[in-house]
């Protein structure tokens, strides 16, 4: 236990040493008084030698020792409630916090299931506590609509935004397609997800665990800087896990997955994380289940000095004083 104001303490004894100092001059000199000009009773020393009279004065002596006691305690009491009693100690707060970026493919053949992806989350971002979410969009170049943020207010106002036009094939809302068109062809899956992986800070050392949840149906018009399976090893080398979302994958509903799905679904359980078909009952409910499932991680926060305040043992015995002598000052009239 440590004393906030500890020059409290010296200032009490010394408050106390001079009403001490100025009782006993007192009294001295009442002392003094008394002695020249003597007691005006006869013979007193018989009644001051009467059992009774002896037994009444110890228990007078006995109660004034007792409410004196008791006054010294709760003045000592209240010295150190003034001083303020604490406990000081270092907290390393442990949390459970997330990044996840949205990346999603904004071709034609897209807007559906990126509709469904940015009002999910919009919903989400009420419930978020310290995770960050980030979205970036891509066709043949890719654009980051905004970096990894807990503001939650900021990612429910953007998302709902993107969400009404890929809704309305940007009729509505903000315009999506803008920074998307700068590349030779569409749909460059591998330059989009590699473009996702990097837009997590930390480098390849993270502390938090990192998400990206890929809206694409894979199907690539152009020569892409890298492949998806490139991009795959490139999330794995920075511990990056993908979900994945395909649209175009009918197997879900009987159908057969092709060749594009296949290598859809391959590259990204190869990072550690899962594939949907768009036909999976709850295919994006599904992924913020898996994120939840595998993404939790605790990292240590910044260290605090939590300084509390302690006043339970002073006040308690503070308390059981001031009762006892108030008890004492009302049984004897002292």
């Amino acid at each position: 236990m440590a004393l906030t104001w500890w020059w409290a303490l010296p200032l009490a004894l010394l408050v106390v040493a001079a009403g001490a100092w100025w009782h006993v001059r007192r009294r001295r000199a009442r002392v003094d008084r008394l002695r020249r000009d003597g007691v005006p009773v006869a013979h007193s020393e018989r009644l001051t030698a009467l059992p009774a009279y002896q037994s009444l004065v110890r228990r007078y002596r006995t109660a004034l020792a007792a409410a004196l006691a008791a006054l010294v305690v709760l003045a000592g009491a209240a010295a150190l409630l003034v001083a303020r009693p604490s406990t000081v100690d270092v907290v390393e707060p442990e949390s459970a916090k997330r990044d996840i970026v949205l990346c999603l493919d904004v071709s034609g053949s897209m807007t559906e299931v990126d509709a469904r992806i940015a009002e999910t989350f919009a919903d989400l971002a009420e419930g978020l506590d310290g995770d960050r979410v980030g979205l970036y969009l891509f066709d043949s170049s890719a654009v980051q609509a905004f970096p990894l943020t807990d503001d939650y207010d900021f990612v429910r106002e953007q998302l709902l935004g993107y969400g009404q036009a890929f809704a309305s094939t940007g009729e509505d809302g903000t315009s999506y397609w803008t920074g998307t068109d700068l590349g030779d062809g569409a749909s460059l899956i591998g330059d989009g997800l590699a473009s996702c992986v990097l837009g997590f800070d930390g480098g390849s050392s993270p502390v938090r665990p990192r998400s990206v949840v890929l809206a694409t149906d894979n199907y690539v018009n152009g020569a892409a800087l890298l492949t998806l399976g490139e991009a795959g090893e490139l999330a794995t080398e920075r511990d990056v896990r993908v979900y994945a979302l395909n649209p175009a994958d009918r197997s879900a509903t009987g159908g057969s997955a092709d060749e594009v799905a296949t290598e859809l679904r391959d590259a990204v359980e190869a990072t550690g994380g899962a594939y949907w078909a768009l036909d999976d009952a709850g295919a994006v409910e599904g992924i913020v289940s898996e994120i939840d499932a595998r993404e939790a991680g605790l990292f240590e926060g910044t260290r605090r000095l939590v300084v509390l305040d302690a006043p339970g043992v002073p006040a308690v015995v503070g308390l059981l004083a001031l009762a006892a002598g108030l008890v004492l000052l009302w049984r004897y009239r002292l």
